[in-house]
């Protein structure tokens, strides 16, 4: 029994919008993050980025640095920060760079992606971070910057600070920074400490590297360690 022409078009036109739905809409979102490290003399751990809503915080100026946050200032350590976004609700993707420090070279830069439900965008922020190898708690980073308005294709372009974690003394020792600014000075290199005992106990802008150069006795920095703010340019791509 053959169906009524008018019914055999609307079942067609179904079937085709069907169709065209399915692979014209994609779940997901793309985000390309690219580092590139603007200072003269200090290495860049590799990044954490993170995507999330407003449930998860990688730091907040004026408040005490998390633990993770602490591993990471002191001593490059990016596997805690990774695990504490990873076990959050509120986090959609994580990722941590790859192929060891970024070192202050012209053209080096880092580069990862993040994948996420594209539902998630409208609500959707970038937090990331990276230690200043040669300093006792410095880092630079990123505290959820919206990625809501950034369309595809789109790429959008920001300057970050060098931070303190405010977890150590700035002794710039080398029996405290474990930078390859005291590879071959004999001492320590102490990554992490749970210790703290920095004079403020509070994420906060660092003040800079004082050095040897400049009379701190305890210094095994020179003025090359020393950065000028932005210490780093941050690109975000969405490719999808």
């Amino acid at each position: 029994m053959s169906l009524p022409a008018g019914i055999t078009v609307l079942a067609l036109g179904a079937l085709l919008l069907a169709c065209s739905g399915s692979t014209s809409h994609n779940p997901n979102a793309t985000f390309e993050i690219t580092l590139v490290n603007l200072t003269a003399g200090q290495p860049l751990s590799p990044m954490v980025a993170i995507a999330h809503n407003d449930g998860f915080s990688v730091f907040t100026i004026g408040e005490p640095a998390s633990i993770a946050l602490e591993h990471l200032a002191e001593g490059g350590e990016s596997a805690p920060l990774a695990a504490l976004a990873n076990d959050s609700k509120s986090v959609f993707a994580t990722a941590v760079g790859v192929g060891g420090p970024l070192l202050p070279v012209a053209g080096n830069k880092s580069t990862v992606t993040l994948t996420v439900p594209a539902s998630e965008v409208a609500t959707l922020k970038l937090s990331l971070a990276a230690m200043l190898g040669n300093t006792n708690d410095g880092f630079t980073g990123l505290n959820a910057q919206s990625l809501a308005g950034i369309a595809v294709g789109a790429t959008v372009t920001t300057h970050l600070l060098g931070y303190d974690a405010g977890t150590e003394a700035h002794t710039e020792s080398a029996d405290t920074v474990p930078g390859p600014a005291t590879a071959n000075s004999g001492g320590r290199r102490e990554a992490f400490n749970a210790t703290r005992d920095d004079v403020i106990n509070s994420v906060h802008l660092h003040p800079g590297i004082v050095s040897k150069d400049d009379g701190l006795t305890t210094s095994a920095l020179t003025l090359a360690n020393r950065w000028d703010n932005p210490v780093a340019v941050l690109s975000i791509k969405r490719t999808l």
